[in-house]
């Protein structure tokens, strides 16, 4: 089983436990940065399920798969949230997943390029 299944199922089970919130701290946007990083790391692992499919349509473009995979699943947890209780949906919390997902496409995408010159 993919990594990336097992951090989604992950991501999902922590999503389902109500009223958890992040570690209070000085930095108000530290639950941001959570964010950021969770789905961060969740888009390195979709990016390498894709990179490495037997399907040539994933493996052309593992960047827009994963782009595409990570933002739906981040959409999916911020809806799944709405239904927990203490827990809400947060549109901050969906752009920041969404930036992490982001980020680490782009990243990947220079280190790949620059590796091919």
């Amino acid at each position: 089983m993919p990594l990336a299944v097992i951090y989604a199922v992950l991501i999902f089970l922590f999503s389902a436990v109500p009223y958890l919130s992040a570690p209070r701290t000085k930095f108000q946007l530290v639950d941001k940065f959570y964010h950021l990083i969770e789905f961060g790391v969740f888009s390195f692992l979709l990016f390498l399920v894709f990179f490495k499919s037997n399907s040539n349509v994933f493996k052309k473009r593992p960047q827009l798969f994963s782009v595409i995979f990570g933002v739906a699943y981040a959409l999916s947890d911020e809806i799944h949230q709405k239904f927990v209780p203490g827990r809400s949906a947060d549109l901050f919390d969906f752009l920041a997943d969404c930036a992490g997902v982001i980020l680490v496409q782009v990243i990947l995408w220079f280190y790949l390029r620059s590796r091919s010159l």
